[in-house]
């Protein structure tokens, strides 16, 4: 905790906190809490159950981002079988100058479902960048995630929450 509890938060440790925040809450699939493969909350189910997954978790924070206490330009970032936030690289505290990018360099990787480095994130490609539009699209990684989800679905965790 910063020192004088009169004294505003800095812009890093306010980011850290919202970071904190979400990833205090339950991963959660959505076929054992809703019943279905595949279950978008919006923001306010999320809090209100406590959690979610990849895609829910991201929302809130991109959400929580997104206001005017932040004001970050956000993005969703898609990798096979899951998804984290983008924040713009100009938009973070300065603390985390010089963080890594995601391809096209224009966006930082923020991990929604649990506490990573800031520009760390899953060792897979990553398939688009979507913000007011697309940002960034790997037509060849989109492919081969295609094709690959084609010759066994079950190495998605969509298909394999599934219980048939």
């Amino acid at each position: 905790m910063e020192g004088n509890p009169d004294q505003p938060l800095s812009e890093s440790a306010r980011f850290e906190r919202a970071l904190g925040f979400v990833h205090s809450l339950e991963y959660m699939t959505d076929i054992d809490t809703k019943g279905v493969p595949e279950y978008i909350r919006p923001a306010e189910e999320t809090l209100v159950d406590g959690g979610g997954d990849c895609e829910d978790l991201t929302y809130l924070l991109a959400g929580i981002l997104s206001q005017p206490s932040f004001g970050y330009r956000t993005a969703m970032v898609l990798l096979p079988g899951h998804m984290l936030v983008g924040v713009h690289k100009n938009d973070l505290p300065v603390a985390y100058t010089g963080a890594p990018t995601l391809p096209g360099d224009e966006y930082v990787a923020i991990e929604s479902v649990r506490p990573q480095p800031v520009g760390v994130y899953r060792d897979e490609p990553v398939l688009a960048i979507y913000n007011d539009g697309f940002e960034y699209v790997d037509r060849s990684a989109v492919i081969d995630t295609t094709t690959k989800f084609f010759q066994d679905p079950t190495e998605f965790q969509t298909v394999a929450d599934l219980r048939i």
